[in-house]
């Protein structure tokens, strides 16, 4: 989402192993599947001279709503993580102006990877992308350039 300038991104994944103690021998653990994937990006805007303040409110709209969407990483060739939602948006406000904002807002923003929703959910809007109608999608670059991303 141009103009936020994300500068770091952490990924964590999971993986969920079951405790088997046997008398006189080491813990046995078995594999029983994956867990959490996780991805955190930190970032900058500067709201009166780049803009961003309206990006970060639509995160924090898809957010409430429980929204998931395809989180892209990188321009040409763009890499898809998955599905996503944005589980927590923490902003911290540097230099308030009158209004309260700040001229420079640091944030992180947490994201869980999710199943693939119902296409029933999605399909609507990605008809109107493709019909070059106007979109609510947002994006994140979490990588190279401007483009890709939640």
């Amino acid at each position: 989402m141009w103009p936020v300038n994300v500068h770091e991104m952490d990924h964590l994944t999971d993986t969920d192993w079951a405790r088997k103690e046997v008398l006189g021998a080491a813990i046995y653990r078995e594999w029983v599947g994956e867990n959490d994937e996780e991805v955190t990006f930190r970032g900058k805007v500067f709201p009166y001279r780049l803009g961003g303040m309206n990006e970060l409110e639509l995160l924090d709209a898809y957010r409430r709503a429980g929204r998931a969407e395809t989180l892209l990483r990188g321009t040409n060739p763009v890499d898809n993580l998955g599905w996503y939602v944005l589980e927590r948006l923490a902003r911290s406000h540097r230099y308030l102006g009158a209004d309260g904002i700040g001229q420079q807002i640091n944030f992180e923003g947490t994201f869980a990877r999710v199943p693939v929703p119902d296409p029933a959910e999605y399909y609507p809007q990605l008809y109107r992308l493709v019909q070059g109608g106007s979109s609510d999608q947002g994006s994140i670059a979490s990588g190279r350039g401007a483009g890709g991303g939640f």
